[in-house]
């Protein structure tokens, strides 16, 4: 059994509360950005329901996820700051769905003693770490429409197994109505992202393997809506629209899939190469490993060894998925916003796979004790990661450049509603000058590689420009060459 000491248990939960908290506070400062306008100005031009019908056939085959950013979005509404509230609801809904998760996982397919304050304080490891080492938090977290279209699909495709595995291990006295519950959040898994797609296709094949007998027609209940959902998503007109809309100018494109295997293989290379993304799967495990120590004098074995050559078969398919669908789509690594949906999936995943092993696994017995002695060096790592990560960057933007982006943002929204009031042909906007921006304000002065730089572009010919000035109802928007001071809050 592994026992933690009060204060260095104490010391870990102020630690983890230390390091999660600039990342929630940011939403208090978060604004709508371009994709967010866009929708809102389809949904005004089209109608709220038209508009299901028009991006299902010219652009996406996510139909749940087109319903939320159109008839859910608060900037269709007028209700710019609906964005921070929901970005807050967002994150606090991950770290809960995250809990119910393993909660469930550890309740019923394990049998074992799980409080939530365990279960709570587990994946807040598991989102602490997250957020430090993912690619883009913006894209994940403060962009609405990136939330809608990753993590949005993703904590459904996490409440499906943790129904799931109630419904096939766990003692509820209607298991039925558990399954036709877990059928929602499946479909907005299978049709909200076809990331969470390819991944919900493992997830289906590890349970019709695992699941107890008397599961089975619950399970083909979910292949069946599954099934449906999938393919009402990857046979929409719009998605072979936007395909060739996004296919990279290359003569060899149609051919891309004879080197598929190789090429995804080199993508995950590179990205489990990244020393961040290596040393935080390293801790996840770590985690899952003292979990399941805890767990282990209770612990009742896998009834068939083969179950582990499944398990370990859907794990490797799980996390390699995206990155297969990545290079078939546009022949390149994952994008930002995808590598932040694979990460948090690896660190589950990776987390699980050890709690598994640690729990059930004989050979591993004789780790414990090490474990218990690397206590203070795994703390270290923890310590040395959230210092070199996102977590440090997300404080200083929020001491240094939060309020004045939220207030630079403010007197935009005020030169456009004046200029719409006022009849004028172009709003002339000041850039943003702020002193940091990584996080929840990624800008490419500060760094090149940003997925979407939140500045509108000098002068007033481009596509950013228009969209928001579009929304404004003002003929044309333009960055002025230099920028006025910002009205104060």
């Amino acid at each position: 059994m592994v026992n933690i000491p009060k204060l260095h248990l104490a010391t870990l939960r102020l630690g983890l509360l230390l390091a999660l908290a600039p990342f929630l506070l940011l939403t208090m400062f978060n604004q709508p950005f371009l994709d967010d306008f866009r929708y809102a100005n389809s949904t005004r031009e089209h109608g709220l329901w038209a508009v299901q019908s028009w991006l299902y056939l010219t652009w996406t085959g996510r139909f749940t996820s087109s319903f939320m950013l159109t008839v859910l979005n608060p900037v269709t509404y007028g209700w710019l700051g609906g964005v921070k509230v929901v970005a807050a609801v967002f994150f606090v809904a991950l770290w809960a769905g995250m809990a119910f998760f393993i909660r469930s996982l550890v309740h019923s397919a394990a049998r074992a003693a799980c409080s939530r304050s365990t279960a709570f304080w587990a994946s807040g490891i598991l989102l602490a770490l997250f957020c430090n080492a993912t690619a883009s938090p913006f894209s994940f977290f403060y962009w609405f429409s990136g939330a809608v279209g990753y993590l949005v699909p993703l904590l459904a495709l996490l409440a499906f197994c943790a129904l799931a595995v109630r419904v096939g291990w766990g003692q509820e006295s209607r298991p039925w109505r558990w399954a036709w519950l877990a059928c929602g959040p499946l479909v907005l898994a299978m049709s909200g992202c076809e990331l969470t797609l390819v991944q919900g296709v493992p997830v289906l094949a590890l349970l019709g393997y695992a699941l107890p007998r008397a599961s089975r027609p619950k399970w083909w209940l979910w292949v069946a809506v599954g099934a449906t959902a999938g393919a009402l998503d990857v046979l929409a007109p719009g998605n072979w629209l936007r395909a060739g809309a996004m296919a990279p100018y290359d003569r060899l494109y149609a051919y891309r899939w004879l080197v598929l295997g190789p090429r995804s293989a080199y993508s995950a290379v590179l990205f489990l190469g990244q020393p961040m993304v290596l040393l935080t799967l390293v801790v996840a495990g770590g985690a899952g490993l003292w979990l399941g120590f805890q767990q282990r004098p209770h612990a009742q074995p896998l009834p068939m060894p083969s179950c582990w050559r499944a398990i370990l078969l859907a794990f490797g398919v799980l996390n390699g998925a995206g990155f297969v669908l990545f290079r078939y789509l546009i022949v390149g690594p994952p994008l930002p916003r995808g590598q932040n949906e694979i990460l948090l999936v690896m660190l589950i995943s990776t987390a699980g796979l050890a709690w598994a092993a640690a729990r059930n696994l004989p050979a591993l017995a004789a780790w414990e004790p090490r474990f218990r002695r690397s206590g203070l060096a795994f703390g270290l790592l923890i310590a040395g990661l959230l210092a070199a990560g996102h977590v440090p960057r997300a404080w200083w933007e929020l001491c240094t450049s939060a309020a004045p982006f939220d207030a630079q943002m403010q007197d935009r929204y005020a030169r456009l509603r004046a200029a719409h009031r006022a009849g004028k042909a172009a709003a002339g906007l000041p850039a943003l000058h702020l002193r940091y921006g990584h996080v929840l304000i990624p800008l490419q002065r500060f760094d090149p590689g940003v997925e979407f730089d939140v500045d509108l572009v000098a002068g007033c010919s481009s596509v950013h420009n228009w969209i928001v000035a579009r929304y404004f109802k003002v003929p044309d928007a333009c960055r002025l060459p230099l920028a006025e001071p910002a009205a104060k809050p």
